[in-house]
């Protein structure tokens, strides 16, 4: 039999194994798998497989999509030579669309079967087609992604070189330059102005480790003269702006330091904290509903969450049987659905998410692409009528464990679109 060495996304198991980087609350979702899991692990530890799984279940109840609760599963009915629930936690693992390198986990040969080795090879095969809107030569680390209106300038934010870029049917310009050190993790254009979060990191070419600390900002700009016309930030706190959302009437953004999104009502005033600390390890993907009454929040680590806009109210979404809901890292909405990009998968994915009319339950995910070849890293992106716009390579493979360049060259960063009606 075929041995597989794949394995899952480093970036999601990594995510879910090390807990969060700030505080969590322990009655929250997260706060209470993480307190089963850990449960479950000390008594696999002490020889107690009966109360390990009675722990890992407990955690399953709540991430029923967790590939490493459906794996400590599977090795603990291992354990307890019962070989059939070992092998329906391998199926229900499968079915969610994760691989698994066996070479790596030799006691699972024991149950493997051609069933399961069927789901595995699907899980890796291709699917859809992607057409190349453009190719950036240069190291560049493409993040964020945005259009204008008329669709004749796309902009694209780099954070090696610090610099925000248009591209058209003319060429491409460089709209601005931050300072050093800084780069733009999110872009949004609104009534023709370019929105965007700053932030600064090692990773942006020019960055002095020495240097004081550039606080994190959300910043208004010409698109045409690079002038930036307007600032907003936090001295409450020390925050890390990610991802960002315009919204029909607000701006929203994600802050990775404290796990939050914040909004800045009526695009202007001071920045408002909707999702407080404690509830998400690390937001990214944001959609708001048509109408504005609800916000779909991506957490990494946890899944979807649907926060009441006028009420602050937060629920988590459970997944759909045969989905996984973790390692989402972006949203866009195209109509009632969601379109997210799965980085947390290996091979990375493009998904369709059919939800209910209030949003309030992924009736079904759907891949719409999933390919080594075409995709690696892939970042933001824009819908625009039933095409979805997005950095399908966007060089972040290039830089090791540490954060360091692989090579001084990355491969061309790629810009890609995918048909939404096949």
């Amino acid at each position: 039999m075929k041995r597989h060495r794949r394995t899952i996304g480093f970036l999601l198991m990594a995510g879910l194994l090390a807990g969060s980087a700030h505080a969590v609350d322990p009655a929250s979702d997260l706060g209470q798998f993480q307190v089963h899991r850990a449960e479950g692990m000390a008594a696999f530890d002490q020889n107690d497989p009966t109360g390990a799984m009675a722990a890992f279940t407990k955690a399953g109840a709540i991430l029923p999509d967790s590939p490493s609760i459906l794996l400590l599963k599977a090795q603990v009915a291992m354990k307890q030579r019962k070989k059939a629930d070992a092998k329906a936690a391998l199926k229900d693992y499968l079915k969610r669309g994760y691989v698994l390198d066996l070479a790596r986990n030799p006691d699972f040969n024991q149950v493997w079967d051609a069933e399961l080795n069927d789901l595995l090879e699907l899980n890796e095969s291709p699917v859809g087609q992607m057409r190349v809107v453009s190719n950036s030569p240069g190291f560049i680390l493409a993040e964020g992604l945005t259009q204008t209106d008329d669709g004749k300038e796309v902009f694209v934010s780099g954070i090696r070189t610090g610099t925000v870029t248009a591209i058209s049917a003319e060429g491409g310009r460089d709209v601005l330059t931050f300072r050093p050190g800084v780069a733009a993790y999110g872009l949004a254009l609104r009534d023709g102005k370019l929105w965007a979060t700053t932030a600064a990191s090692r990773q942006t070419e020019s960055f002095d480790p020495k240097a004081k600390p550039v606080s994190s900002k959300v910043v208004v700009i010409d698109p045409k003269t690079g002038v930036v016309d307007k600032s907003f930030s936090d001295s409450a706190k020390s925050r890390r702006f990610g991802k960002l959302l315009a919204g029909r009437d607000d701006l929203y953004v994600a802050d990775s330091e404290h796990g939050e999104v914040l909004r800045l009502a009526g695009y202007d005033g001071t920045l408002e904290t909707l999702v407080p600390e404690g509830y998400m390890d690390s937001p990214g993907g944001l959609a708001e509903s048509e109408d504005a009454v609800s916000l779909i929040v991506a957490d990494f680590v946890s899944g979807l969450y649907r926060v009441d806009l006028a009420s602050g109210g937060m629920t988590r979404l459970t997944p759909p049987t045969d989905a996984a809901l973790l390692g989402i890292s972006y949203l866009a909405r195209h109509g009632r659905d969601l379109i997210a990009v799965q980085t947390g998968f290996k091979p990375n994915r493009i998904l369709r998410l059919r939800m209910s009319d209030d949003w309030t339950q992924v009736k079904a995910v759907e891949v719409l692409l999933r390919s080594d070849r075409l995709l690696s890293q892939p970042t933001q992106g824009f819908v625009s009528g039933d095409s979805f716009t997005f950095i399908a390579k966007s060089q972040w493979d290039n830089l090791d464990a540490r954060g360091n360049p692989v090579k001084p060259e990355a491969d061309p960063a790629v810009i890609g679109a995918i048909n939404l009606t096949q």
